[in-house]
Formats: C-alpha cells, structure tokens, sequence
C-alpha cells in the first residue's frame, strides 16, 4: 500500500533541513564563545573613593594687653578773644533801588532816577571849550514849549544776558498855565510802569508840582514852592528847591524848550547844571551836550543833539537822550546803562498831535484830559 511505504522509508526531508540548521547554529555559538546568549551585560558601578580628613585645631586668640589709663589733664584757662577795632574805611553802601532794579522795567526806573553826574570832562569834547558845569537853563518863552503830542517809542533791553522787547510813549499837553507829562513802558505779561510830572508854567519854563513812579505801587515827590523845599513820600530828607529845578521827565521839555528858545547858545560841549528830583532825591544833574550826528528813525534820516548824563559813582547808571529839531527838540532815543551792563534803549517810531490841557485842569494830576 502507498501510505504504508511512505512511513518505512523514515523522516521527511523537512525535518532533515530543520535538524541540520540546528546543528549549524551550536557549533556557530560555541565557536564565538556566547554561554548565555540572554545575559545583559551592565558597567560595573564605580566605587567611591575614601577620603581622609585632618582637623587642624584653630590658633588661640591672643587678646591686646590693656593700654594703661592715663589721666586727664586738667583744661587750661580760656584766653578772652582780642578785639580788633574796626577800620575806619567803609565799603560803599549800594545805592537805593538795586534789589528792586531786578525786573526790566524797574531797571529803567532805578537807571533813569540814579543818574546824576557831576563830572563829565571825559564825555566833553576836548577840542570845544565847555560852558562852566554851574551854568543854568535860561528863561524859557511860552512860545518855545513844544506843541502837545505823544510820541511813541520801541524799547529793546537786556538784563542779565536776556534780551527783552516793549513799547512806550512820552505824552506831553499843555497850556498856557499848566502841563501833563507821562513817560510810561509797557511789556507783554510784565505790565505798564510810568513816570509822571504835573505842575505850572511861568518865566522859567516848567515849574512841577508833583512826580510820581508807578510800578507795583506808587512813590511821590511833592514841590513846596511855599516852603522851598522838596518833600519826598518814602520819608526820605527833604531836599532845599532851587530856582529852575525840574523832575527827571520833565527835564526832557525844559530842554527842549530851551534849545527851540536859543538854539545859538546849544553848541557841543555846553554843560549846564540841574536840580533833577526823583522819588528818592533831589539833587543836581550835571549834563553836557556831544556833537551832532545823524540817526535814521523810522525811516527818516534825523540830525540829532546828544545830550550825556556821567554817573556820579560805579553803582550809578548812565543816561544818554538824543533830541531832534524835526521833533521840536523832544528826545527822539532815550538810553540808559546800568553799571552792571544791562541796558534799556528808546527809538522814537512816529508823533501823533494832542489837543491842548483843558484850561483848570489839577496840576496835581487828580484829573486827566482824555
């Protein structure tokens, strides 16, 4: 039978192959020398080493010996302070006016009422013979006033190394028998500060009744012609009036008055001497006049008279006017130099006409003509 001879003939050829390859496989292990073929094989853990520590004893402390205690000595005797007597020189004082000179405008008020001269030989020419410094302003005619006006004028100043700009005018009326005198500055967020005079007209010319300066609030200088004398508000010492004394803006009309009166007797080197009263004083200015020259002013080419006023110390300013006879000989600029460097300059920039004072007008200046 078929099947009974498959079975006889022993294994298939199958199992032979699967026999072989397993014999090929021991021998390969035994050859490369694999035991446990399984076996994971794990680095040794490295052993710690042992570290040997040798306390060393710290070095005792050795404490400082005592300092020996050494008795105190006794104080000795305060010596009384020596006195040492005062040198009889003295430092010249400011003048009156320095701390409130700290804003512009006060600037231009302290120049204007400190600038009093008394020598003025090196502002003369020395080639002119000069007029004696006591000579006074002569008798000035109703007819030599200059008409009413206002003239209007541009400030530029400087103070402290800033340079600042304003606006200002000099407003003059008048009558047969009194006058109104207002010089006033205005400047942008500061305000408006002005000096004004108020008084008579006679044989001399102006004869002021009161001048007053305004700013923050107002100072006074009253003319009692009935005693002679000039009496101050602040309180300072009345000063003696003499004959043809003025205030320091009327001052600008009586020489105008007096150079349209005698215009021959005005020439360069002229000195004159005048009781000028301020809010503090009354003393006198010593003013001399320069060469001509010519300026151009608003557009207009003017042939001008110098007029100076020499401080009379260094703590003074100097004040300097140039006056035109195209502007009836009223000051057309208005300088002033504080000692320090800071400055205020005028420029005349144009004239409108005024009617006159109405006649009965206060000369205390209570009542303003519009």
């Amino acid at each position: 039978m078929p099947s009974a001879e498959r079975s006889s003939e022993g294994p298939s050829r199958r199992a032979l192959w699967v026999l072989a390859c397993l014999v090929l496989l021991v021998h390969a292990l035994l050859l490369l020398g694999v035991t446990n073929p399984l076996q994971v094989h794990t680095a040794a853990a490295p052993q710690t080493p042992v570290v040997q520590v040798r306390v060393v004893p710290a070095a005792p402390v050795v404490r400082p010996a005592p300092r020996p205690v050494v008795p105190r000595a006794a104080p000795a005797p305060a010596v009384p302070p020596v006195s040492i007597p005062e040198s009889p020189e003295q430092s010249p004082a400011e003048p009156d006016g320095v701390a409130e000179a700290q804003t512009p405008l006060a600037q231009a008020s302290e120049a204007s009422s400190t600038a009093v001269a008394e020598s003025l030989s090196a502002s003369a020419p020395a080639s002119v013979p000069a007029v004696e410094a006591g000579t006074t302003l002569p008798l000035i005619s109703l007819g030599a006033l200059p008409p009413s006006r206002v003239l209007s004028y541009q400030l530029t100043g400087m103070d402290k190394g800033l340079t600042y700009h304003a606006s200002g005018e000099l407003r003059w009326q008048h009558n047969d028998t009194a006058y109104e005198l207002t010089l006033s500055v205005r400047a942008f967020l500061i305000g408006s500060r002005q000096w004004r005079s108020v008084g008579q007209i006679d044989a001399t010319g102006l004869a002021p009744r009161r001048f007053s300066d305004s700013w923050r609030h107002e100072r006074a200088a009253h003319f009692d012609r009935e005693q002679q004398r000039v009496v101050f508000s602040s309180n300072s010492t009345p000063a003696p009036l003499q004959p043809g004394a003025q205030d320091q803006v009327s001052l600008y009309v009586q020489l105008a008055a007096a150079m349209a009166g005698e215009p021959e007797r005005f020439t360069p080197g002229t000195r004159l001497q005048v009781q000028t009263a301020t809010v503090r004083d009354a003393v006198p200015w010593s003013l001399v006049l320069q060469d001509t020259e010519r300026m151009t002013l608003d557009g207009q080419s003017l042939q001008v008279s110098r007029w100076v006023c020499q401080p009379r110390n260094q703590y003074e300013a100097r004040v300097e006017f140039w006056a035109a006879a195209e502007q009836s000989w009223l000051p057309v600029r208005i300088r002033i130099t504080q000692a320090s460097g800071s400055y205020i300059d005028l420029l005349w920039r144009g004239t409108e006409p005024l009617p006159a004072l109405p006649v009965g007008t206060d000369t205390t200046g209570r009542h303003r003509a519009s």
